[in-house]
């Protein structure tokens, strides 16, 4: 049996959280025994220990310019691989890595990180050079954006260290059209719309660089055309400051926009199963773009920007819409063509769904990641 020591910096609600998740959930249990590190309380940690997952806080969060707190979290991880008799270290992101991969070569066990993105600055940089027998990616885009960031630094990498893409998975199950029906009904309700007010949906952080204001310009656009009535449900919480949210309130307020800001979404699966469409428009290219497969997976058409993660799970007129990243005229003429054209609609969220599930299931996912972790061990 192979033991994973999975050591996460933060215990939140992204993409990186999710997949931590879902090796407690979906790990195969005759095969992998997982324990957890975290650096913090939140989400994660709530969920790991009401599960009965083996996992460890530390007493405070530690900070990479400290060497003090270097030297704690390598005092807790040396404990954990000598108490479980670890295999391999698996270090979420980069700043997981700089605090684990020396010790983990001191100790004489497998390290891997997951650069789940975006991959930008000088702890990627610096993670590459530490000691680590395989780097996994969600995407080409964050594999590409990594070996860019390397590339100055090329010569002092190991050479030989597998890059795995794996593409993350959802636990959001499928659902019936019949079901779909249901939740529309419960939000046309709970915001008092027309039976057949088309819904058109955001679920992000609220913040600048998720590109809300483009939803808002090209909606602008759209009130200028004949198209039938549509309304747009923003799900997210400000993150790192109230500013934008408040401007996004103001110019809703202003120019009488039909979009609501209903704050956190409670309930993923049946909230993205009642609409009709997911826009992403993040004005950065997206490492993945985790709640695109969540709304697949419920049969809810994807519209994202032709760049990064999305274009490598969104194939245009096929299983969803693409349009020109950071151009709010062309995100509008896309949504006036699916508003306007029930047909290609429908089409488009049924092979949506399909290729979701086909392709990005969680299981389906952790078996890929189990998977790499023997190949690491031939290392």
């Amino acid at each position: 049996m192979r033991k994973i020591l999975y050591i996460c910096p933060s215990s939140g609600v992204g993409g990186a959280e999710t997949f931590i998740k879902q090796t407690h959930l979906f790990s195969n249990p005759e095969n992998f025994k997982n324990h957890y590190l975290l650096f913090t309380t939140g989400p994660l940690y709530d969920f790991l220990k009401q599960n009965k997952a083996s996992v460890h806080l530390l007493d405070s969060p530690p900070r990479l310019s400290k060497p003090s707190d270097h030297k704690r979290v390598r005092a807790v991880i040396k404990r954990m691989v000598n108490e479980y008799n670890i295999d391999i270290i698996h270090s979420t992101m980069a700043y997981g890595a700089i605090f684990s991969a020396s010790m983990a070569k001191k100790l004489k066990v497998k390290h891997v990180w997951f650069q789940h993105g975006p991959a930008s600055g000088w702890m990627d940089r610096l993670a590459a050079i530490l000691p680590h027998q395989g780097l996994i990616v969600n995407s080409h885009y964050t594999s590409q954006k990594q070996r860019d960031l390397e590339n100055p630094i090329r010569h002092f990498i190991p050479r030989k260290i597998p890059i795995e893409k794996i593409l993350l998975g959802t636990q959001v199950e499928p659902i019936s059209p019949s079901e779909r029906s249901v939740f529309r009904s419960q939000l046309i309700k709970q915001y008092g719309m027309d039976q057949d007010t088309f819904l058109i949906a955001m679920l992000c952080r609220i913040q600048a660089w998720k590109g809300i204001h483009i939803l808002l310009e090209a909606i602008e656009e759209m009130r200028t055309k004949k198209l039938p009535p549509f309304k747009v449900i923003i799900w997210g919480e400000p993150f790192g400051g109230q500013d934008y949210t408040n401007s996004l309130n103001e110019r809703i307020r202003r120019k009488s926009l039909p979009v609501i800001m209903a704050g956190h979404c409670e309930d993923v699966r049946s909230n993205l199963a009642g609409v009709d469409c997911l826009v992403n428009a993040s004005i950065q290219p997206e490492p993945f773009g985790l709640s695109i497969i969540e709304a697949m997976m419920v049969g809810t058409l994807p519209v994202v920007p032709d760049e990064g993660g999305p274009i490598e799970i969104v194939s245009h007129g096929k299983n969803g819409l693409v349009f020109n990243a950071r151009e709010a005229s062309s995100l509008a003429s896309g949504l006036s063509s699916i508003i306007s054209d029930q047909t290609l609609k429908e089409k488009l969220q049924t092979q949506a769904q399909a290729d979701a599930q086909a392709k990005f299931s969680a299981k389906r996912a952790i078996d890929h990641l189990e998977e790499f972790y023997e190949k690491v061990m031939q290392l």
